[in-house]
């Protein structure tokens, strides 16, 4: 779509030739379409080489007010039967103006299905959270051994309500779920501290969340009674009740089994080379998550990258995983031996066609420099299930965690 812009830039040069040849004031309205046309042109020029903008809605506006200048002066040419350039002109523009809408339908349509798999993927990470009791207690617990009076356990709202339930575990840690679409609830997690007392009433406390997106908050939750508990955030209160947690009851029969995750790090002066895979298996099916990136070593990495592997077809004592995704492709050997995991890896560098990484064998050991829900709730069910599960959940979405230093 920008290279059909840039040559909707240049589209003026076609009204040279009849300009010089016109008089009145046909010549004066050509010149105005040619000095817009010059000056989108230098106005691109200069972003192009010195602005950082990386969203362009600039390029829609110009279009447009180009496409009606030049389809006017196609007009005036007809009019001064310059059949030929006028032609030729409105030939030009309806291939630009052509290819740029089925680009435009093209990004319509990437931009539902990515927004269809937002939330799909919202809803299979809540209902993930409650496949089962197991599940539930390892990503939301501990629920018993409190050192705290806390208010453990899980509590949910009666009717409408800006937020929906609220979880809290013995150890502090608290989850505030709400409405992220009809039917489909996100929450904020455990962001900053824990709970702390609030005050001078012993069942009052604060506590620090992280949105999804957005910055972090604070909320106060007061236990009323023994089975209820308010909940404030900025000006707004919303009472809770306990109640038993939407955990399935007939939790779908399991036919993969999580491996684990296995990393290590390799220091590159002021950078680490990180190498992690997460591995599931299916009978003699393997399927693999990882990440292979060089980052600076000693700090939070925010946008990490995660790639889907997909199913591994065996090849000797390991599997061979093949995959591509946006601008990098690969392959990688993944063998399991003595609880550890031996990657051969092999990254090709789309964009540039050239070799980008050949590595030799890395033991990787078990253990994680980064963990991610959205990886490590994969459905255990079947293969299609898992392949559906990274379909969405990883779109749009990066993996942060901190890079161990050097």
């Amino acid at each position: 779509m920008y290279l059909l812009y840039c040559a909707l830039l240049v589209v003026w040069v076609l009204l040279l030739w009849p300009t010089f040849r016109l008089k009145g004031w046909a010549r004066g309205w050509l010149l105005v379409v040619i000095a817009a046309g010059v000056t989108a042109l230098i106005y691109e020029i200069r972003m192009y080489l010195w602005s950082s903008a990386s969203i362009r809605l600039d390029i829609i506006l110009i279009s447009i007010a180009l496409g009606l200048l030049y389809g006017s002066a196609a007009v005036l040419l007809f009019s001064r039967h310059w059949r030929n350039a006028a032609t030729l002109l409105t030939a030009v523009l309806v291939v630009i103006g052509g290819g740029m809408n089925y680009k435009w339908i093209e990004v319509s349509r990437e931009g539902q299905r990515v927004s269809e798999a937002f939330e799909e993927g919202n809803r299979l990470l809540f209902k993930a959270k409650f496949r089962n009791r197991e599940t539930y207690e390892n990503h939301f617990g501990p629920f018993t051994g409190a050192f705290e009076d806390y208010p453990t356990g899980h509590w949910q709202t009666e009717g409408r309500s800006r937020f929906t339930r609220v979880i809290i575990n013995a150890k502090g840690r608290v989850w505030l779920f709400y409405q992220c679409y009809e039917d489909i609830e996100c929450h904020s997690g455990p962001g900053g501290s824990g709970l702390r007392k609030s005050g001078d009433d012993p069942r009052q406390w604060s506590a620090g969340l992280k949105p999804p997106v957005g910055v972090p908050f604070d909320i106060e939750i007061t236990q009323t009674e023994t089975d209820a508990l308010s909940v404030k955030e900025r000006d707004q209160t919303t009472l809770f009740t306990k109640a038993p947690p939407p955990v399935d009851p007939a939790p779908a029969q399991q036919s993969l089994r999580f491996l684990g995750s296995f990393a290590d790090d390799e220091c590159i002066r002021e950078h680490a080379k990180v190498r992690q895979v997460w591995l599931w298996q299916a009978g003699q099916r393997h399927y693999a998550v990882g990440i292979f990136s060089t980052l600076v070593a000693g700090q939070q990495s925010l946008f990490v990258r995660p790639f889907v592997l997909g199913e591994g077809i065996k090849e000797g004592d390991g599997w061979r995983f093949a995959w591509q995704q946006d601008d990098r492709s690969g392959t990688a050997l993944i063998a399991l031996k003595d609880g550890d995991a031996i990657l051969t890896l092999d990254l090709d560098l789309i964009q540039s066609g050239r070799d980008l990484e050949d590595a030799n064998q890395l033991v990787l050991k078990s253990g994680s420099i980064f963990s991610d829900e959205r990886i490590e709730l994969a459905p255990l069910t079947t293969g299609a299930d898992w392949k559906h599960w990274f379909d969405n959940v990883l779109v749009g979405q990066f993996t942060s965690g901190y890079v161990p230093a050097c």
